[in-house]
């Protein structure tokens, strides 16, 4: 199995790479080509609790809860001359590491990864940073991997933003 998962972290990780680079272009249909039509995307809000009340993550708030619909609804505003949250647009750089396959179901794999972005606003001077773990799963669908879930659990329980508009 070691070659095998050597082999699966690199095809995780060449994904990763291109789904950053696709949104650091702000090339956000083909990105949205990524994604498996039954995605379900979530960025839960993150509550700062005691160590005994659980997690730290909000079952029932989130920063962004999506399916593929809603996403192509962000999408489509974002190409939108009214899309006054992302105008100018926030120029991005992500940096992916940590990528990781945790289990192997079928088709699917549950793969959790780490995520850095640093986001620039009009002329801020410094960039805004956002840091996740993300746990995901990619589905092999028709030869190639498709992103068919996303959890990404943001480190900080304050976003610093008016707004979560960028995708992670």
């Amino acid at each position: 199995m070691g070659d095998d998962l050597d082999a699966l972290e690199r095809a995780c990780t060449r994904f990763y790479y291109r789904e950053a680079e696709l949104l650091d272009r702000a090339e956000f249909p083909a990105w949205l080509e990524m994604m498996d039509p039954q995605i379900d995307y979530r960025v839960p809000v993150r509550t700062t609790r005691d160590n005994r009340d659980g997690d730290g993550f909000s079952t029932r708030a989130f920063f962004m809860q999506e399916d593929h619909g809603s996403l192509s609804l962000r999408v489509q505003r974002l190409g939108s001359p009214y899309n006054w949250a992302e105008n100018p647009r926030t120029r991005t750089r992500r940096i992916v590491g940590n990528v990781r396959v945790a289990a192997q179901q079928g088709e699917d794999l549950r793969v959790d990864s780490n995520l850095v972005v640093f986001c620039h606003r009009a002329d801020a001077a410094a960039p805004l940073m956002l840091t996740c773990e993300r746990q995901d799963v990619l589905r092999r669908r028709e030869g190639r991997w498709t992103l068919a879930r996303r959890i990404a659990l943001l480190d900080s329980t304050v976003l610093g933003h008016e707004s979560l508009s960028v995708f992670l």
